[in-house]
Formats: structure tokens, sequence, C-alpha cells
């Protein structure tokens, strides 16, 4: 393997476990307010909508568009992750639903 290559990987393994390993050093001694507990626990839900709300409601050019293959799928898996709140299982089961419309339509 070349040097450059072992740089680039040792690179962005630093890169990657820096903002992991500070905060786990620095903020274990200090107690967390059970309200800022609440508040960062929406950050997900906030990030995830981030991701899908522009690939169900926009075209590749921007413009709003439903986009019907992406929104038949993700009903059903919201519906589902409410009711059973399985991360896993709401993953398989819209590739299931997903790639199951794109022999339908």
């Amino acid at each position: 393997m070349r040097d450059s290559i072992l740089i680039l990987i040792l690179g962005m393994g630093i890169v990657t476990f820096i903002p992991r390993f500070l905060p786990m050093v620095f903020l274990t001694r200090w107690v967390i307010p059970e309200r800022l507990k609440m508040g960062l626990g929406y950050i997900p839900i906030a990030i995830l909508s981030a991701i899908v709300f522009p690939i169900l409601f926009f075209n590749e050019g921007g413009k709003v568009e439903i986009q019907p293959h992406y929104l038949l799928s993700a009903i059903p898996v919201f519906i589902f992750s409410w009711k059973v709140k399985s991360l896993w299982a709401s993953v398989i089961l819209g590739m299931l639903v997903y790639w199951g419309l794109g022999f339908v339509l």
C-alpha cells in the first residue's frame, strides 16, 4: 500500500475519532440538565426530517413536486416506525416496500 493512502486512512480515522472522543472526555463529569437532555433528544428527528423531506417533495431540479414512488414507500414505513419503534425493522421494511414498488410501478 502506498504511503499516501495509508496517511489518508489514518487522517480520516483521526478526524472521525476526535469529535467523538473529546466530548466524552470533557463532558463526563458535567451534570446535564433534564430540559437540555429533552431538547437534545429532538436532534436526530430534526436531522432525519431534513434528509427525508426534500427527497419526498422536491425533484432533482429543486422544484416542489411530490415524488409518488418515494411517498408511497415512506407512508407505511412512517406508520410502522411510529407503532413498532424499531430502527432495523423500519429500514428493512422501507427497502422492501421501495423495491416492491419498483416492480409494480
